[in-house]
């Protein structure tokens, strides 16, 4: 359903290169998850394969790369659906005009779902990291009252990295996914609000 909304909605726009944004969005995504998933790999990160025969041929399958790309697909549903929730708002009947918006709430739509999920899925690790942990340390150092807190915070990140690799990479490409998904449904919740009290006041006036 959200393609064909997606489609429709770009020969609306009567763009013929209207799928290369789609494109470009769901290459960044894949980029993004495979960067994590070469990550995950350098950190001991064990990576189960499993065959699929194909006549002659077997083809192995990697269950981490799966659910890389399972994410990936995620990520691209919620940019459509944030991207169509906000494409016609205030867009007007210009033709020009909505040919300058279109590109720009597109922007905005992938860096609403993009963002979350990336600091999210890169948060435990930039927590457990030196520099990350020195900067702590040194703001701690200078206020007496941070020490307990600083403590409390290295207590957790020695747990954090002591975690198994499959079991963060899990974690974190679950919790991400549900905070792009977090942050997609409250925009567009809010959008659909803004709209519905537009036409309740419209009614109003008549």
């Amino acid at each position: 359903m959200a393609e064909g909304t997606y489609k429709r909605m770009f020969q609306r726009w009567e763009i013929l290169r209207g799928w290369i944004p789609g494109i470009l969005f769901a290459v960044i995504a894949v980029a993004i998850e495979i960067l994590y998933l070469e990550y995950m790999l350098a950190r001991g990160l064990a990576d189960e394969t499993f065959s699929v025969s194909l006549g002659i041929a077997s083809l192995p399958l990697s269950i981490a790369l799966f659910l890389s790309l399972g994410n990936a697909i995620v990520l691209l549903v919620l940019w459509m659906s944030v991207f169509e929730s906000t494409a016609y708002v205030m867009a007007g009947p210009d033709r020009r005009v909505r040919r300058l918006l279109y590109p720009l709430r597109m922007i905005r739509a992938a860096a609403l779902v993009l963002a979350p999920f990336t600091l999210v899925l890169f948060a435990p690790y930039i927590i457990e990291s030196g520099w990350f942990i020195s900067i702590v340390s040194g703001v701690s150092n200078s206020n007496a009252s941070l020490q307990q807190t600083a403590a409390g915070f290295y207590t957790w990140a020695f747990g954090v990295a002591m975690t198994d690799a499959s079991v963060k990479f899990v974690a974190s490409q679950l919790s991400a996914a549900l905070a792009s998904t977090v942050v997609a449904g409250l925009q567009i919740w809010r959008v659909k609000g803004t709209r519905n009290l537009m036409l309740l006041l419209r009614r109003r006036k008549k």
